[in-house]
């Protein structure tokens, strides 16, 4: 009777972790209104992507920035979207070694500095990692702290495709928001939503053309935003601004312009 008044208890809080218990949270540093639109490495159309020329004009023409993470052998963090910097592998290497291979690298903390002269904007930092949870996690604890201290954790998106990635980011740092990426080339069962669920996310970043009228049914049912990526045509815009999607992640701020939705200043 004991063990299976422990089972029906666990089913009971399995059922509730990723039932009621879970509810997406909004950015509440983030002051602009619905559909976001998100810098793609900044802006990587007019700009040379991830640096800190494409993230000032994406701040200044969107209303945020999305950008990747990865951690060097000495510990900096450098938005970089390769695993390899001309050859070298950014985890293998130093910053210093890096930026004689690319003189404008920036770091986080650099990204997070240029931040302030724009609040109210969104920071979507994507975590790049190999499945190796030992290294991974040394990057996911410098990128939390690193966040934590800028103060900049309301309005910040941690993203990953690594669901293990965005878990110990979740147990770990429980305030900070999180956001599943996910591709048409994964399992149908990470495509489906079943995951957010179970890591409490609080956004889906599917790729644009995996955005339907199913998808985006069950992301109403469970109020989570859908941010679409990455999205350059004017009449997919168009369409997924129609459909309610609560975000684009354009690469060129000036296709916004055209359509009449990006800032001029």
């Amino acid at each position: 009777m004991n063990a299976l008044a422990g089972i029906l208890l666990l089913v009971a809080a399995l059922a509730a972790w990723a039932g009621p218990t879970w509810r997406p949270r909004s950015l509440p540093g983030v002051d602009r209104g619905r559909p976001w639109t998100i810098g793609h490495r900044g802006a990587r159309g007019p700009r040379r992507e991830n640096t800190l020329s494409a993230f000032e004009l994406a701040f200044a023409r969107t209303d945020g920035i999305e950008t990747d993470v990865q951690r060097t052998r000495d510990g900096a963090l450098v938005l970089w979207h390769d695993f390899d910097c001309h050859g070298r592998e950014v985890r293998d290497a130093t910053l210093a070694e890096l930026r004689e291979l690319e003189p404008e690298l920036p770091t986080l903390d650099e990204l997070l500095d240029l931040a302030r002269t724009y609040p109210g904007t969104v920071l979507n930092l994507e975590l790049k990692s190999r499945p190796e949870p030992a290294r991974a996690w040394h990057l996911e604890r410098a990128t939390i702290r690193t966040v934590r201290r800028a103060g900049a954790s309301d309005r910040t998106l941690i993203s990953s495709f690594d669901p293990f990635a965005l878990a110990r980011v979740r147990l770990s740092a429980p305030r900070l928001r999180t956001a599943l990426l996910i591709a048409p080339e994964l399992p149908s069962w990470v495509r489906s939503g079943v995951l957010a669920r179970w890591l409490h996310v609080d956004a889906l970043h599917p790729r644009h053309d995996q955005i339907d009228g199913k998808m985006l049914r069950w992301a109403a049912a469970h109020a989570l935003p859908l941010h679409a990526w990455t999205v350059n045509e004017p009449e997919e815009m168009e369409r997924l601004v129609a459909a309610g999607v609560a975000g684009l992640i354009i690469d060129d701020p000036e296709a916004l312009a055209r359509l009449g939705k990006g800032r001029t200043g």
